[in-house]
């Protein structure tokens, strides 16, 4: 299964230069992928129909204990076949519909990215990845139901479906995650409806997990994003209907109904919710004179049905909620590709302008009659067999049942009636007013179609292989207790054969009165005066509308006014959380022994902090901030911290020149300090106040306690395994080198990020050509002696890091302060030739140090980043110190690199 997800998802990313090679001939090759998936899972019905599961799994987040773990029943079978057989119908059917479209090629790459997404929800057996691939389908439907972004109206259902299924998906998150906790499990295969019986987190799960499935599956309310879908393409429309998008929520309720499917309410819900959707549907539905909408408010139907559905809870109910499913993608997949033929073959799909196309399109007419005939739900179609279950499943259920089958009877007959009014307005009676001459479509775009209203026919003659190999292994899946599956066409005279003559004479009739039926329909329609796009259209209003207020108050510009909130909110939260307890910690607190060197540092990062806060002038902020990154490298020092301390004093060393740099650029600016004085007081006090709670915040936090000795572990493993006596530099470059790997990585994107930024500003045009910043004879005399020594310094520190205070990072920091005071003396010009190559090509060259000496250990066998040593002469030599050269020539090159934009690049 893994394989298949993989093959498509690799003909997903090839398909636009398949396209571009081969045009609309490409349909047919990258159809291949999605029927190599359906004729794989052919295969694979006897076994499930014996009862066997299939599993797969990879391990994906093994820190959280998820997995990528797939799994084959009947239900995520059939769901499949569905999904893989209708695809490759459509990526044939898209090839020829959008032969013309300049972004074709792109188009196949969303619609194969779709299926991707549909098979992996439909196949995810843990929770996590189920949820991932739910999303992707939102992401995928936005993509192509916004395809046609030239025009507004696709751009706004677009937005509305991502909208409204991306709202629900995070209701379904919290249902999930709630679901998990409460059953002890992560896979759906191991959920237990005795585990969840009596739980208190039952309600709340039962109610997000139907709100994510009600807004994918266009229950109501959520069902407006539906029809205004049909903005798509043709194939779109066709594939989302029958068998992908709309159908996720429907597989998931099934896949859970086992499991939530209790005396809770979960059946109550989905019956109300279910049968007012199909009502409102085919009301809907039969005053649309657009075929596609028309099709797709009949889709908002039958997705309320299959709810309907699988609430019964019965023998017949569970039987026909999957021949229905069946029955409904096979029809409607064919019906949207014909009305896409109608519209290519004629310029219109407006049923008042269409009449007598049989005599200009029989292939599509042909087709177009077998799939109505299965909608309408005569014998011996599988809609019939479908429709005669429905009616059974719902008598079971007694007086409540016959009340929802009187509903289902209407909605049934109108479907008659539309599904007369679309074969018989469109192809039978006199010649339609059509704005070109028909013609019959090519044969990628009848074929499809066909074959899928022949699918429809051959499963209701024939229904003991579906009974056998598809339907039963499925009902298993869905119900909670065992269901003995037999389906017939005809089972004597019983309350549903009656209730489907019934539906026979009352649709007749209403396509006989379809006009008066349609101005009844309207005039209701005035009289509530309501419309889902109106509402959702106020809505957004609103809700813009308060963003824009919300906005106003708290964006604002004003940085003091953000610092002050959180500070205060921090605050807040410190004196709720932290401070009745930060007593006892101070109490029970080891405080280290007070050093004049410690003491020292601390009052100079005061004072340093004092004199930022009160004197004016950029230059007098570097310098102070600067005097408090050495008071705390002389508090790292006091603390037997030499090389946090080193590193702290060349960042302070080198953020001195930086910030100098930048100042120098930026425009002159009025101070913007508070005037008020009970604002300065104010600030003061939070300022205070803020420093108090950080203070406690890390006394609470240090007080915690660790699981083990960390630091024992790290000193009694750094020599053994990391050949050092370093321990910091031994958990950078090997214990925790994928860490630091990152680290780095941030560094060269956050350097190439901001050099350009930085090569603006006004008063540097002078300096392009990377002039000298500084003429000083004493400088250029006095410095290359320097430089010379701290790049001996760099390469010092880079090689005994691993064993004395020293690293990569430190050698860096010194060796980038050496070149940049050079750059400053001598210009950029006369320092770019003493690096081999450009900083920016120097940060390539450390990441691909670094990798490489992770690589090496897969080479070896063993884990990425895993050290690799040998001893020659018994001098330790090893992957890290490879890891540790990666480190000095990326910070190296970021650091050059920012400073040739400050400076001026040379020419």
């Amino acid at each position: 299964m893994f394989c298949l997800l993989f093959v498509i998802a690799l003909t997903a990313l090839a398909a636009p230069w398949l396209t571009g090679k081969l045009q609309q001939r490409a349909g047919w090759l990258l159809a291949l992928a999605p029927l190599a998936a359906f004729c794989w899972f052919v295969s694979r019905i006897p076994a499930v129909a014996a009862g066997k599961t299939l599993h797969e799994s990879l391990s994906w987040v093994p820190a959280l204990g998820v997995r990528l773990s797939l799994y084959l029943d009947g239900l995520s079978l059939l769901f499949a076949l569905l999904i893989s057989g209708i695809g490759t119908l459509i990526v044939l059917y898209a090839g020829a519909y959008l032969s013309r479209h300049r972004h074709l090629g792109r188009f196949h790459a969303y619609l194969l990215t779709f299926m991707l997404a549909m098979l992996g929800l439909v196949l995810a057996d843990d929770m996590v990845a189920m949820f991932v691939f739910w999303e992707l389908t939102s992401i995928a439907s936005f993509l192509l139901i916004g395809f046609l972004h030239e025009k507004a109206e696709s751009r706004r259902a677009a937005l509305q479906a991502l909208l409204i299924t991306g709202a629900g998906g995070l209701a379904l998150l919290a249902g999930l995650v709630l679901l998990g906790i409460a059953a002890e499990a992560s896979q759906f295969s191991s959920l237990r409806a005795a585990q969840l019986e009596g739980h208190p987190l039952l309600p709340a799960i039962m109610l997000l997990i139907l709100l994510g499935c009600f807004t994918k599956s266009a229950q109501i309310p959520f069902h407006i994003w539906l029809p205004n879908a049909m903005n798509a393409p043709t194939p779109v429309s066709a594939y989302l209907h029958s068998a992908t998008m709309v159908k996720a929520g429907i597989y998931l309720l099934a896949r859970l109904n086992p499991v939530l499917g209790g005396p809770l309410g979960w059946g109550t819900i989905l019956i109300a919710v279910g049968t007012t959707t199909a009502v409102l549907g085919t009301l809907l539905a039969f005053r649309q004179t657009d075929l596609k909408r028309l099709l797709a408010y009949t889709t908002v139907t039958v997705l309320g049905q299959l709810t309907m559905l699988i609430g019964t809870d019965t023998a017949h109910g569970l039987q026909a909620f999957v021949l229905y499913l069946v029955a409904h993608s096979l029809y409607k997949g064919a019906l949207f590709m014909v009305v896409g033929a109608i519209d290519q073959g004629t310029g219109t799909r407006e049923l008042t302008r269409l009449g007598g196309l049989i005599r200009y399109m029989p292939l599509t007419g042909a087709a177009m009659a077998l799939a109505a005939f299965s909608n309408a739900g005569l014998p011996p179609f599988f809609g019939f067999i479908a429709k005669e279950f429905k009616y059974a499943g719902l008598m079971e259920m007694g007086l409540v049942g016959w009340a929802v089958a009187l509903a289902m009877i209407l909605t049934n007959a109108l479907l008659f009636a539309i599904a007369g009014l679309m074969f018989i307005r469109s192809f039978l009676g006199p010649p339609g007013d059509y704005p070109r001459t028909p013609h019959e479509v090519s044969l990628s775009m009848w074929l499809g179609p066909m074959l899928l209203a022949l699918g429809g026919f051959l499963l209701g003659a024939w229904n003991t292989w579906p009974e056998t190999w598809l339907v039963n292994t499925a009902v298993q899946a869905v119900a909670r207790s065992p269901v003995d599956v037999k389906l017939y066409l005809w089972g004597g005279i019983t309350p549903a054969v009656l209730a489907s003559l019934l539906t026979l004479l009352l649709g007749v009739l209403l396509y006989r009165s379809r006009e008066r039926v349609r101005v009844l329909l309207e005039r209701a329609d005035m009289a509530l005066s309501i419309s889902g796009d109106l509402l959702w259209d106020r809505l957004l209003r609103h809700l813009f509308l308060f963003a824009a207020i919300l906005a106003a108050r708290f964006q604002h510009g004003s940085l003091r006014q953000h610092l002050l909130l959180l500070a205060m909110t921090a605050l807040g939260t410190l004196l709720a959380f932290g401070l009745p307890s930060v007593g006892g910690v101070l109490a029970e607190a080891d405080f280290s022994p007070v050093s004049p060197l410690g003491l020292a540092g601390c009052l100079l990062a005061l004072v340093g902090a004092a004199a930022t806060a009160l004197l004016p002038g950029r230059l007098t902020l570097v310098a102070t901030l600067a005097t408090c990154g050495l008071g705390l490298v002389l508090f790292f020092a006091a603390v037997n911290a030499p090389d946090v301390a080193m590193t702290q004093l060349m960042v302070e060393a080198l953020g001195v020149i930086f910030l100098a740099l930048v100042f120098r650029k930026m425009p002159s600016m009025p101070p913007s300090g508070a005037h008020s004085p009970w604002k300065r007081r104010l600030h003061a006090a939070v300022a205070i106040l803020f420093g108090l709670g950080v203070t406690t915040a890390l006394l609470l936090v240090t007080s915690l306690p660790l699981p083990g000795d960390v630091a024992a572990w790290y000193l009694a493993k750094s020599q053994p395994y990391g050949h050092g006596n370093n321990v910091v530099n031994v958990i950078l470059v090997d214990f925790r080198a994928y860490d630091t790997l990152g680290e780095i990585l941030v560094v060269a994107l956050a350097a190439l990020g901001a050099a350009p930024l930085l090569a603006g500003g006004p008063g540097t045009a002078g300096r392009r050509r990377g002039e000298p910043e500084f003429a000083s004879v004493l400088l250029r005399q006095g410095l290359p002696p320097l430089a010379l020594l701290l790049m001996g310094i760099a390469l010092l520190l880079l090689w005994r890091g691993h064993n004395l205070p020293g690293g990569g990072f430190i050698a860096a920091l010194v060796a980038a302060s050496s070149l940049i005071l050079l750059s400053l003396t001598f210009g950029s010009r006369g320092v770019r030739h003493l690096l081999p190559v450009s900083p920016a090509r120097l940060i390539g060259c450390g990441l691909a140090c670094a990798t490489g000496a992770g690589l090496l250990g897969l080479l070896a066998g063993e884990a990425f980043l895993d050290g690799l040593w040998m001893f020659p002469g018994g001098l330790p030599l090893g992957s890290p110190l490879l890891f540790d050269l990666g480190v000095l020539l990326t910070v190296l090159g970021s650091a050059m690199h920012m400073q040739e934009k400050l400076t001026g690049v040379p020419d």
